[in-house]
């Protein structure tokens, strides 16, 4: 049933227009990255510029969207379209169906958002590949962290994508950066913490990456448990109670 549970996780997310859309969007980070290359700009400002390009446009931009949408949908769409039912009404644990699509979302965000960030890291700064590495590490961990929190989020309410790019928008993009007691909640910065974890300090973050780490722990496996707790009060007809 698990096998079962994954394949059509997939086929559900991996649709041809959602697919395409995704696909832009770490296209879009290895074309800015390539652009800036063909500039011909002084080699001692590519760090600098890559950094800034991997953080802000590839953690700050790329990975939450990518994850709201595939977060969100990995759950939320059964619900909207009512097909959940067929998949409560067999004897599966709750737990184990959650899992299942955070694994399988988890998986499917990675792919869309780290293969292009460590592809625009090494054509934006080829002399330094650490950088780049660092920064798709940590696009590895952001990922599992938003996808469990949106996915969460969409046995909570029925505009979870709503809700999901408001705070991506809100939270962390301004209360986040203007407000630095409020920086040890936000995904982001326990994304840039990692990369500075992962690159020996070349990349500056805010948080000390083992309080990140710890952060970004409690946050996806309370989301996870939220999750679970969630679908449990899911009814047959595809509501929550």
């Amino acid at each position: 049933m698990t096998v079962t549970l994954i394949e059509i996780t997939l086929r559900g997310l991996l649709n041809r227009r959602r697919t395409l859309l995704l696909v832009l969007l770490g296209v879009l980070v290895v074309l800015v990255a390539g652009l800036y290359r063909l500039a011909d700009q002084p080699q001692a400002e590519a760090a600098g510029f890559t950094g800034a390009l991997l953080g802000n446009f590839g953690l700050g931009v790329l990975v939450p969207l990518v994850a709201v949408i595939v977060g969100t949908a990995a759950l939320g769409s059964e619900l909207e379209e009512g097909t959940i039912v067929y998949l409560l009404a067999r004897p599966v644990p709750r737990w184990r169906i959650v899992l299942a699509k955070l694994s399988v979302s988890w998986l499917v965000v990675t792919v869309l958002v780290a293969v292009p960030i460590l592809v625009a890291g090494i054509v934006a700064h080829p002399g330094d590949p650490g950088v780049a590495l660092a920064y798709a590490g940590s696009s590895v961990v952001a990922a599992l962290e938003y996808t469990a929190v949106f996915m969460a989020l969409s046995l909570v309410t029925s505009r979870a994508l709503i809700v999901g790019l408001a705070y991506v928008v809100i939270w962390e993009g301004v209360v986040a950066s203007l407000f630095a007691g409020t920086r040890i909640f936000s995904i982001r910065q326990h994304a840039l913490a990692v990369a500075e974890w992962l690159d020996g300090g070349a990349v500056t973050a805010e948080l000390a990456p083992g309080v990140a780490l710890v952060m970004a722990g409690i946050v996806t496996v309370g989301a996870t448990l939220l999750a679970v707790h969630r679908l449990e009060r899911v009814e047959l007809r595809g509501e929550t109670a």
